[in-house]
């Protein structure tokens, strides 16, 4: 375990604010979460050394299995086609294109984090897992790579002549300004360097380059109705947890962008901090033992919605999706 520093604005003046646990695999150990008093970054302090945190990654975690590799449904491609460059139909009548894309709006708002095609495009997804998106991507016309630490998702990933590094960004050694768009999901609050990370991302992207990245939201509803119970902490393995004015400061200290912002929960989140709170209540134990009745429950998914919906709206989502750009 180490001491750090706040690694978005270097400040050591940090806020307790409680400890916390592996609420979903049940691995041994207690974690101390702080909050910068500078710009209010939340994180674990002191850290984990690499070979303790090995242990709360286990085999499930990475879901190697075997998951069906699939191109985009119709639907999806369709929206694509019609609101982000990718394929154009320039043989359709201009009127029936207005009129499918007056019928398809809602969808385009549903699938709003798309990247716009850059044609001839070099894509990169770091922590790609078994690449199933890379090979949705791949299939639209992207020239794509990518990044995954685990070996087994990797190689699956391999196997359908996906070009993907087995190891950290660092590792890989990728040219300068080789890639049109780097995309991160769900990956910077897992390492212990993310602004050496953005660093090195920003090397490898052209100018005018994209970053797609998701991070989970601190200054969330859900978090502040349950705090430690918060299902997007994950504690251990998200060392890091951003809100939109932390993640827009450390950005803007390395001159990248903030382009759009769009907040999303689902129900999941929500329904599965409130089953840990059943499950301390009962002395259930971890989220992986035994039913979990509040989050398999579709009735309660279905009356989630309008709250989740809502929630977004007004900016308190749980998750962040970013467009980024450099310079």
């Amino acid at each position: 375990m180490r001491n750090i520093p706040c690694e978005v604005c270097g400040s050591n003046q940090h806020e307790f604010l409680f400890k916390g646990w592996d609420r979903i695999f049940a691995n041994p150990g207690e974690f101390t979460i702080v909050q910068c008093q500078e710009c209010g970054l939340l994180f674990i302090n002191p850290q984990p050394e690499e070979e303790v945190l090995r242990k709360y990654y286990p085999k499930a975690y990475y879901t190697p299995r075997a998951t069906p590799y699939r191109e985009y449904s119709w639907l999806r491609r369709r929206i694509l086609q019609d609101y982000f460059g990718y394929g154009e139909d320039l043989d359709s009548p201009k009127a029936f294109s207005f009129f499918r894309k007056t019928v398809l709006w809602p969808f385009k708002v549903r699938y709003g984090d798309s990247i716009p095609f850059i044609p001839r495009g070099r894509l990169l997804d770091v922590g790609c897992g078994n690449g199933t998106e890379l090979y949705k991507l791949k299939a639209t016309g992207w020239e794509v790579y990518g990044v995954e630490i685990d070996e087994e998702a990797s190689s699956r990933a391999r196997s359908v002549e996906l070009e993907v590094f087995t190891g950290d960004l660092f590792k890989a050694r990728y040219p300068d300004r080789f890639f049109h768009v780097v995309r991160m999901s769900f990956v910077l609050e897992h390492l212990p360097n993310p602004r050496e990370t953005l660093v090195e991302i920003k090397r490898i992207l052209q100018p005018q380059g994209r970053i797609y990245i998701s991070i989970q939201n601190a200054q969330s509803l859900n978090y502040w109705l349950f705090r430690e119970r918060w299902f997007a902490l994950d504690i251990p393995r998200h060392l890091f947890t951003f809100n939109v004015r932390t993640i827009r400061r450390l950005l803007s200290s390395l001159d990248l962008k903030i382009q759009k912002i769009r907040f999303d929960s689902g129900t999941r989140t929500f329904l599965a901090s409130l089953q840990y709170l059943v499950n301390e209540r009962y002395n259930r134990g971890a989220f992986v033992l035994g039913n979990q009745p509040i989050v398999q429950s579709h009735l309660l998914r279905h009356f989630s919605h309008p709250f989740c919906w809502v929630v977004d709206r007004l900016g308190w989502g749980d998750l962040i999706y970013l467009e980024i750009l450099r310079p």
